[in-house]
C-alpha cells in the first residue's frame, strides 16, 4: 500500500545511500554503478530518438482510481506513473519538484490564517484530451477525498487528510486558491494532493457530482473500473488491462517541457522476483524496480551476462504486522499487547532480509527511519517484537488468561485462542514472516493459521478487513503530518485494522495543528507512543528494495522518496543514443 504522505530528509536519504549496493555483469557503460554515490545523476546519458521500453511490475492492482482505500496500491501508482496528475515529486536528495506539466511554479502560500494556498496552473495544462484542467478538477478532488457524505455519499477515501479540511476552493483562469478551515495548520501544506480524476470525464457519463452526492459516488465507482484514457503527463493510455499491464504512447497534449522520446512504454505484471530477472536476463523486459529484493536475484544478477545492471538500498516501504480489533480475542488489547511481545523480530529479520542487507535494524518507530533527527524508541521498553514468551505468558496471567492440559491458550472466559495470518502469495518475505509468527505463537498456546492472498486482493482484503493478522507494506515518501491520520484515524479508510481510540484520535488531530515541521514531528511522537499502547501496529523494519536495468536504458535509477521509485522522472527515460 502506499501513502502520499518531512521526516529529517538529509538523515533519511543518508541511511539510504549507506545501505545501498551495486553491481553488474560486466560493468555496462549504462550503469547504476555510481548510484551511491550519485543517486540523481548515476544513469545519466544522452537519448536517441524513438525506442520501446518494458517494464516489469511485481504485483498487480484491482483498481484504477487511487482515491479509494482499495485503490491506494503502491502497484497500480507505478502503473499510473506516466499520466497521473501528482503535485510533484521527491528527488533523492529529498527536494520537492513540482510537477512540470501541471504548476508554472511551487504552491504559493498566501495566508497562514486560514491557512490558504495559491496554485498557478501552467499554460496548456490539460486533460490529454484538449479539455483544460479548472477550478472544477480541483474541487472534484477535494469532494472525492472529504470523508464528507454530504459531498459524496457512499465514497471510501483512501484517507480524509486533505478533503476534510477543505474550506473553499476557487479558481481565476490559470489560479485556484484553495482555503483550509481555520483549524488546519500542517507544517506540509505545501506537499498535499490536490487532483485526482477529470470532472469533465465524470460529467460526460451524466453524473452530476457537483450537485449530487450519490452522484458524487457513482462518479468516484466509475473511475475505479475505467481503464484512464485520459492523462495529464508525458504518456497517454493507449491499451491496459487491469492488474495485468498499461502500454503507454507519448502525450501529444503534454505541457511539460522535458521532450518525451520513447514511441512506446510498457509496464507488465510478472509475479515473482526470480521471474522478473529470469526476464530481464533474457531480454523479454528492459528493467523493474520491485518492492523486495532476495538474495538469490542478487546471486543471478551477479552472473548475467553483460548489459544488465542493479543496485540495492533501503527502499521507502516499511514492513509492518497489523492486528484486527474487530477480532472477538484481538478487541483485547491485553491479547493484542501480548501477542506483539512473542513475535519476535530479529529472527525474522535475519530470515528474510539478512541476507540481503547484512546491516538492516529493525523498524523502531512507525513514521521515522532510524537515522531520522525526530526519531524516538518507544517500542523497546514495552517488549513487543522481542520475542520473549515468559513476558507475554505473565502479560496474559495478569489479565486472567489460562492454559488448558494441552497448553492451548484460553480467554478468562474459557475460549480458546486462534488466529489467521494474511501474506501476500507472491512475497517470500512475508510468508516467512507469518511461518515463523505462527511458530513462535504456538509457544504462546495460540493456534494461527497461515492464509495467503493472490496479487490482486491485497486491496480488498484489507478494505474488508478479512484478516486476523496480516503483514504488509506501506510505501511513503519524505512526509510524516497526514501519515497518522491515514494510519489510525478512527474515521480512516485506511484504518484496516478499526482501531477506535478517542485519545489516539485527538492526539492525530494536534499533529496537523501547525505549520513548525520540528513540532509536527514532536506531536506525531506522541501519536505513536499511543499506537504503541493500544499494540496495534508492529513496525518488521524498512525493507531493501532493488532496481534493475538493461544498459539500452538511459536516466532510469531508483528513487528512495517517490511512490513511483525509478518511474519518478518518466517523461526523461530514454534509449540510449548511441551515435
Amino acid at each position: 500500500m502506499k501513502r502520499h504522505h518531512m521526516a529529517a530528509v538529509a538523515a533519511f536519504a543518508c541511511t539510504t545511500l549507506a545501505l545501498a549496493g551495486c553491481g553488474g555483469g560486466n560493468a555496462p557503460s549504462s550503469s547504476l554503478d555510481d548510484c551511491v554515490t550519485e543517486a540523481d545523476t548515476c544513469n545519466s546519458g544522452e537519448r536517441a530518438e524513438g525506442g520501446e521500453v518494458t517494464w516489469a511490475i511485481d504485483a498487480g492492482w484491482g483498481s484504477w482510481n487511487q482515491n479509494t482505500a482499495d485503490g491506494n496500491n503502491a502497484y497500480v501508482s507505478l502503473a499510473l506513473a506516466g499520466m497521473w496528475p501528482y503535485t510533484g515529486q521527491f528527488d533523492q536528495n529529498g527536494d520537492f519538484i513540482v510537477n512540470e506539466g501541471l504548476f508554472s511554479s511551487d504552491p504559493e502560500l498566501v495566508s497562514e490564517s486560514p491557512v490558504t494556498v495559491e496554485y498557478s496552473l501552467k499554460e496548456g495544462a490539460n486533460w490529454g484530451d484538449g479539455t483544460d484542467i479548472t477550478v472544477d478538477d480541483f474541487i472534484y478532488h477535494w469532494y472525492a477525498r472529504s470523508g464528507n457524505a454530504e459531498l459524496c455519499e457512499g465514497c471510501t477515501p483512501a484517507n480524509t487528510t486533505y478533503g476534510s479540511q477543505v474550506a473553499s476552493i476557487e479558481g481565476d483562469g490559470s489560479t485556484v486558491t484553495v482555503t483550509y478551515v481555520e483549524s488546519y495548520h500542517s507544517a506540509e501544506w505545501k506537499f498535499e494532493e490536490v487532483l485526482s480524476n477529470p470532472a469533465h470525464v465524470a460529467e460526460e457519463q451524466g453524473l452530476d457530482w457537483k450537485n449530487d452526492p450519490v452522484a458524487m459516488a457513482a462518479a468516484e465507482q466509475y473511475f475505479s473500473e475505467t481503464n484512464p484514457t485520459w492523462t495529464t503527463g508525458p504518456y497517454q493510455v493507449a491499451d491496459a488491462a487491469m492488474g495485468e499491464y498499461v502500454i503507454y504512447e507519448p502525450n501529444p497534449d503534454w505541457a511539460g517541457d522535458t521532450e518525451v522520446t520513447l514511441d512506446k512504454l510498457t509496464f507488465r505484471v510478472i509475479e515473482g522476483l526470480d521471474n522478473i530477472v529470469t526476464a530481464l536476463r533474457n531480454g523479454e523486459i528492459d528493467g523493474s524496480s520491485p518492492f523486495s529484493a532476495t538474495s538469490e536475484a542478487i546471486t543471478q544478477l551477479e552472473t548475467a551476462d553483460e548489459g544488465v545492471s542493479y543496485s540495492v538500498a533501503g527502499g521507502p516501504n516499511w514492513e509492518h504486522i497489523d492486528l484486527n480489533t474487530r477480532n472477538e480475542f484481538l478487541s483485547d488489547q491485553t491479547l493484542r499487547t501480548a501477542v506483539f511481545q512473542a513475535i519476535d523480530l530479529e529472527n525474522i529479520i535475519e530470515r528474510t532480509y539478512a541476507f540481503v542487507q547484512s546491516d538492516i535494524e529493525r523498524k523502531n518507530n512507525h513514521l521515522f527511519r532510524n537515522g531520522s533527527e525526530y526519531f524516538v524508541d518507544y517500542l523497546t521498553a514495552t517488549g513487543q517484537g522481542t520475542g520473549d514468551i515468559e513476558m507475554a505468558r505473565n502479560t496474559l496471567l495478569d489479565a486472567e488468561y489460562s492454559w488448558d492440559a494441552d497448553g492451548n491458550l484460553l480467554t478468562p472466559d474459557g475460549e480458546q485462542v486462534e488466529l489467521n495470518f494474511r501474506y501476500l502469495e507472491t512475497r517470500e518475505s512475508r510468508k516467512i514472516t507469518g511461518e515463523l509468527t505462527a511458530a513462535t505463537l504456538a509457544d504462546l498456546g495460540i493456534q494461527v493459521e497461515l492464509k495467503s492472498i493472490a496479487p490482486d486482493k491485497l486491496g480488498e482484503v484489507l478494505a474488508e478487513a478479512d484478516f486476523d493478522m496480516i503483514n504488509f507494506g506501506w510505501s511513503s515518501d519524505p512526509l510524516f503530518v497526514g501519515s497518522a491520520s491515514q494510519y489510525w484515524s478512527s474515521g480512516s479508510g485506511s484504518n484496516f485494522g478499526h482501531l477506535e481510540d478517542p485519545e489516539l484520535d485527538a492526539l492525530i488531530e494536534n499533529v496537523n495543528g501547525t505549520l513548525d515541521m520540528d513540532d509536527a514531528a514532536a506531536r506525531a511522537n506522541e501519536a505513536i507512543k499511543r499506537v504503541i499502547e493500544d499494540a496495534y501496529v508492529l513496525p518488521i523494519v524498512d525493507a531493501p528494495v532493488m532496481v534493475m536495468v538493461s544498459d539500452r536504458l538511459v536516466n532510469v535509477r531508483d528513487n528512495w522518496a517517490s511512490q513511483q521509485r525509478a518511474a519518478y522522472n518518466i517523461a526523461e527515460w530514454g534509449v540510449a543514443d548511441t551515435e
